[in-house]
């Protein structure tokens, strides 16, 4: 009889949560975002923010030194 593995989704779950609530623990962040926008020069500034934001916030790791 094969045995097959099990699949934890809570665990995948539960890294979500900790990465809200213990933000300075872990290496990822959350971006929240509207998706309903009056215009399209709206729509188009908010992507900008969006991109400064990410811009800011993901640093490279200093041990690449490839690009």
């Amino acid at each position: 009889m094969k045995t097959n593995k099990i699949v934890r989704p809570m665990r995948k779950f539960g890294n979500l949560l900790k990465d809200l609530f213990y933000p300075k623990d872990t290496r990822h962040f959350w971006v929240r975002v509207k998706d309903n926008v009056k215009t399209k020069e709206e729509k188009e500034n908010f992507i900008f923010a969006i991109i400064e934001l990410l811009n800011q916030r993901i640093t490279i790791d200093g041990q690449d030194t490839e690009y």
